[in-house]
């Protein structure tokens, strides 16, 4: 009997989902669709929380639309979201990660936390496993990397995770050597961006999109701190929402082109020197915090692993090659994002021995 298994990988209005199978030693495919949550039930339970019953209802619908029994399934693979700092790696979800995110025990509130409770339920009343690889809050920085400037405000480990170490594990087994060989460079450049410094397969530093970094298409990133104390206090911001709002939802190239459709943002540039300028800031920025990776790197880099969706754009990939070509290090782009096959072969990994699961608990 074929066995599947089953990926969850929530967004604010929608729940992408995925069946891969398995086929002897090996996974692919099945299917893979975005599940839309009804704008009534975004407006009558606004907390993703409260939404849990509802995608798994939808959840369950998907399977069975695809002919597959609880039976035939595996193990379930969920997005892991922001939960404590933790080691990269594979995590079975147990009642203690649950009851952490149901609790609000979490780094910070984000609907992609909703994917491990989901799964917990489904695996509980299913009797299979359930696991998530790779959450944002994946934490492996060293020492230095989480001095600020001010002890009040430790920099701490935020990214794109499960893409950049998808996307860093294809470019090994490219090169025939495990990840763990790898040192690189990684541009995750999707509606946020994660600059990244890995280590012999650690990723020691990174740029937290939230809060720092080259202006993305809709965040500010690093802003002259000064003077943006001052703006707070001479706008009167209504509250803190809306403050938030402005750095993170209408900063970076939104601010400057009206748009965070990076094809149009592309097409005024062509148009507009004064917004090719803008453009080629942002691409000015990201090469300037991939070199300050290779200075953490102490020069070693590799390989400048270039990922996300601006990544399909081949003017992106030669604006941001302007400036870090300079390091003579070579590139590999892998457009797009990995989530979906990244969960799946996390758990893949666990169930057939080549890697073992890590504890939750123990961190």
């Amino acid at each position: 009997m074929s066995k599947y298994i089953l990926v969850i990988n929530p967004g604010s209005t929608s729940t992408k989902l995925a069946l891969f199978e398995a086929e002897g030693s090996s996974l692919r495919s099945l299917v893979e669709t975005n599940v839309a949550v009804p704008v009534h039930v975004l407006e009558e339970k606004p907390f993703y929380l409260d939404q849990i019953q509802f995608r798994k209802s939808q959840i369950e619908d998907f399977v069975k639309e695809h002919g597959v029994s609880p039976s035939d399934i595996l193990a379930i693979a969920a997005r892991g979201g922001p939960t404590k700092p933790l080691k990269a790696g594979t995590y079975v979800i147990t009642k203690a990660v649950y009851d952490d995110i149901m609790s609000g025990r979490v780094l910070s509130p984000h609907v992609s936390l909703a994917a491990p409770a989901i799964a917990y339920e489904l695996g509980q009343e299913w009797g299979v496993p359930a696991y998530f690889t790779d959450p944002v809050s994946v934490d492996e920085f060293i020492d230095e990397a989480r001095i600020s400037g001010l002890p009040e405000i430790p920099r701490y480990s935020a990214l794109h995770a499960l893409n950049v170490r998808a996307v860093a594990r294809k470019y090994a087994e490219s090169q025939g050597k495990s990840l763990g060989d790898l040192t690189a460079i990684i541009l995750h450049l999707g509606g946020g961006f994660s600059v990244v410094a890995m280590e012999r397969g650690r990723i020691i530093d990174a740029i937290n999109p939230n809060e720092e970094g080259p202006m993305q298409l809709e965040r500010a990133g690093s802003l002259p701190i000064t003077d943006f104390v001052d703006y707070i206090y001479e706008n009167n911001f209504p509250d803190l929402k809306t403050l938030k709002r402005k750095i993170a939802g209408k900063g970076g190239l939104v601010a400057y082109f009206g748009t965070n459709d990076f094809r149009e943002i592309l097409k005024l540039a062509h148009e507009s020197p004064e917004k090719a300028l803008f453009l080629e800031a942002m691409y000015y920025q990201v090469g300037k915090y991939a070199a300050q990776m290779n200075s953490v790197l102490k020069g070693s880099a590799e390989v400048i692993i270039i990922t996300g969706g601006i990544a399909h754009n081949n003017d992106a990939i030669e604006g941001i090659k302007r400036w870090t070509a300079w390091m003579n290090v070579p590139y590999a782009v892998y457009p797009g994002s990995f989530e979906m096959e990244a969960l799946a072969m996390g758990a893949w990994r666990v169930i057939t021995g080549q890697e073992q699961a890590r504890d939750y608990e123990v961190g």
